[in-house]
């Protein structure tokens, strides 16, 4: 297998364990090295081997202590390639004393990186010469394949989640609809069908009993009219529509609870999703702002370049906010990952909480 079928792989979004498997067959054939292994770091200063060619000592889903004297442990500690090349300075515990075990005398490791944070090792064994000195540079072309087919599962299941999120917030808001116009609008109706059916049977010599009905219905008729208005603002803002997302902001502004200061340069009516979406996100900002972070501001800036809509939010409150507890911050993440942007969200302890949004402008 060359690496041109491993990228491959890792493009076709083969499982990660699949190809973890075909990286450390590579390594050893390619390297023509005995004993190769992928591992992952886990919290607990342990590595789990998830890839491994020629070495039953350490089968694939067995877990090891992060020994000082290994190459795991050097990896884990430096964050950069690393060598071993004296047996018996592999450590005396449990992962030392199995790598003598296997007779390898020199071990080379280096750092699988995703999204900038160290997830794991692919290390290669020798149980004759120390390992050539060039081993290390020319293992980094497999330790990126890793890293890049980890980072492809992340995304999909991310993607997959994100899908099943949507969908559940969509089944919840037709309940909440249905729920809506069941037991306000229609029983509302209902009313107004009673009281119509009543005044159809009126005798006509009483004219004042027929007008306070009228206006009962009359009355009945307004307050379905504005249960109807409430449900339509939920799903989408009138304003919006009307007049386009700089006014329909300023509006959200005027009614936060928290002051606003509000920075926007968007001249022209965008696609309707897109405005949407940035609506929402800045509506659940200032909600946020105003309920759980106990701001005094809140610095809203807008702008429109290359068909993409720059959205930032900053306030001054207590931060902490966590995007994986709640269902605001996922919902708005959601929307925008829908449309193909981003979303990053900053809320250090004591810090504030600050969102930066990146908005394609689509109707896709």
């Amino acid at each position: 297998m060359s690496d041109l079928r491993l990228a491959t792989l890792v493009a076709h979004r083969a499982p990660p364990d699949e190809i973890f498997a075909a990286v450390a067959r590579e390594v050893g054939q390619t390297l023509e090295i005995r004993n190769t292994v992928v591992m992952r770091y886990e919290p607990d200063a342990t590595a789990t081997t998830v890839g491994v060619w020629n070495s039953e000592t350490m089968p694939v889903g067995s877990r090891w202590p992060l020994e000082k004297g290994t190459v795991t442990e050097l990896v884990a500690r430096t964050k950069a390639a690393g060598r071993i090349d004296d047996a018996y300075a592999m450590g005396a515990g449990e992962l030392g004393t199995a790598l003598r075990d296997m007779g390898l005398n020199s071990a080379v490791g280096c750092p699988v990186t995703v999204g900038g944070h160290l997830w794991g090792t692919v290390a290669a064994g020798s149980t004759a010469e120390p390992l050539p000195d060039d081993t290390e540079k020319r293992m980094l072309d497999f330790t990126d394949l890793v890293a890049a087919a980890i980072a492809n599962a992340d995304c999909h299941a991310k993607l997959q989640a994100s899908r099943a999120r949507v969908l559940a917030a969509a089944d919840a808001t037709r309940r909440l609809i249905e729920r809506d116009l069941h037991d306000g609008t229609q029983q509302r109706l209902v009313a107004v069908m009673l009281e119509l059916r009543a005044m159809e049977t009126m005798p006509p010599t009483d004219p004042e009993e027929f007008k306070r009905l009228l206006s009962g219905t009359t009355h009945a008729l307004d307050e379905a009219l504005e249960d109807l208005r409430g449900i339509a603002r939920g799903l989408h803002p009138a304003l919006l529509s009307r007049r386009g997302l700089v006014p329909a902001i300023k509006a959200l502004a005027r009614c936060s609870a928290v002051p606003v200061e509000l920075n926007m340069c968007a001249d022209r009516q965008l696609a309707e999703r897109s405005e949407v979406t940035a609506y929402h996100a800045v509506s659940e900002a200032l909600t946020n702002a105003a309920k759980h972070a106990d701001a005094s501001v809140v610095h809203v800036d807008l702008s429109v370049k290359d068909a993409t809509i720059w959205l930032s939010i900053r306030d001054d409150g207590k931060g902490g906010a966590d995007p994986g507890h709640g269902s605001g911050l996922l919902s708005i993440t959601d929307r925008v990952e829908a449309l193909g942007g981003s979303l990053q969200i900053t809320s250090p302890i004591g810090g504030g909480t600050s969102l930066l949004a990146e908005i394609p402008i689509t109707d896709m």
